[in-house]
């Protein structure tokens, strides 16, 4: 099988080399099929030969960022496509949760309920990624869900992959939410649509984040699509405020792309793929400059013995000129102390203060 993109291979990111590259993250956020635009990114990093550290994935680009390191190519996917990805997959109601949506005497719904019924889904998902788990996935991945319960973010770092895959998909109150570990959890797009907090808390250098939108001017029609385009509105005000929050607790660089569809495209519409990975192409190609740049343009900082964090120079530069930001003796960057990021191409950097997680997830691990 082809190399899986993101192996360490000589390339810019990871630790190849003498000289350390920076710690690649991808974010793939919430968008059903269209994640799979993010196929481009991951075309376009590998002829680059820069090498990716970790994969975020929430919702639909939990089911892309999962094919991805599972160790299946772009071109493998392009090729093959998501065949198992069917209609069917989504038309069989669970009559009695939707009952229960107009009376208790009717039927029940609860927590634990969902319109549509699961079987056939969560079967398709077991099928596709069989016994895999998300701790054995390379590059590493991890995955964005929500405690229904109490509205949290949970992370999934580890367990069956397909149990992992179905919690981020499991579009509430559409698909009822899996229990995993005692807690109900459902769709990441609750708690955060693009995972970009997720990357900062483990100390990625460049974070590339895609985030999938559709621009329509059609009024929705149906109950579902009314639901949707309610909960896509606001969790756009999500992602603006996390994203802003990220980039004041990064250190380095936050690369977000938009991937925009001029149409409204379904979970199972697989024979758009072509067209999905082409706006992908399209956006990646608007964005490459600044991708580059992040990746290029990185400087490892180094902690010298008096305790601070000096912003590495090229190697013409002398090292007298570095910035220093004082930090907690012995301390590294993190949550609650100060770090240096730049402030524009060939500018001053600026001192900042990173913030505890301002996501609010925690770090699960299913079963």
């Amino acid at each position: 099988m082809k190399r899986s993109v993101g192996q360490a291979d000589g390339g810019v990111g990871g630790n190849a080399g003498s000289q350390p590259g920076p710690k690649v993250a991808v974010v793939l956020g919430t968008g059903g099929i269209k994640a799979m635009a993010g196929l481009a990114l991951f075309e376009f990093l590998e002829e680059q030969k820069i090498s990716i550290d970790l994969l975020v994935g929430c919702s639909g680009g939990a089911l892309a960022s999962a094919t991805i390191g599972m160790g299946r190519s772009p071109a493998e996917i392009r090729e093959q496509g998501l065949n198992k990805l069917t209609k069917s997959l989504f038309t069989r109601l669970n009559y009695r949760a939707l009952l229960g949506i107009f009376s208790s005497k009717l039927g029940v719904f609860d927590k634990t309920s969902g319109v549509i019924d699961p079987t056939r889904w969560m079967g398709a998902l077991k099928e596709y990624f069989g016994d895999k788990r998300l701790e054995d996935l390379r590059p590493r991945t991890i995955i964005q869900t929500t405690d229904v319960s109490t509205g949290a973010g949970v992370v999934l770092t580890k367990g069956p992959l397909a149990e992992a895959v179905y919690a981020s998909c499991a579009f509430f109150p559409a698909f009822p939410p899996i229990n995993i570990d005692g807690r109900y959890l459902g769709d990441g797009i609750y708690s955060a649509p693009v995972p970009v907090t997720e990357a900062i808390k483990r100390n990625m250098d460049v974070i590339i984040a895609l985030d999938f939108k559709e621009k329509v001017t059609t009024e929705p029609q149906g109950f579902f699509s009314c639901f949707y385009r309610h909960i896509d509105n606001t969790m756009r005000t999500l992602t603006r405020t996390q994203v802003f929050l990220s980039i004041e607790m990064h250190h380095h660089e936050i690369v977000l792309i938009d991937v925009d569809f001029d149409h409204s495209i379904n979970p199972w519409d697989v024979h758009e793929l072509p067209l999905i990975v082409e706006a992908g192409r399209v956006a990646i190609e608007a964005n490459r400059e600044r991708i580059l740049a992040a990746v290029r343009g990185f400087r490892p900082r180094v902690v010298a013995e008096s305790g601070v964090v000096r912003a590495a120079e090229p190697a013409a530069t002398p090292a007298s000129s570095a910035r220093e930001i004082p930090v907690e003796p012995g301390g590294e960057t993190g949550p609650g102390t100060a770090a240096a990021r730049p402030s524009g191409a060939g500018g001053p950097r600026q001192t900042v203060l990173l913030r505890p997680d301002a996501s609010g997830a925690e770090d699960g691990d299913s079963r």
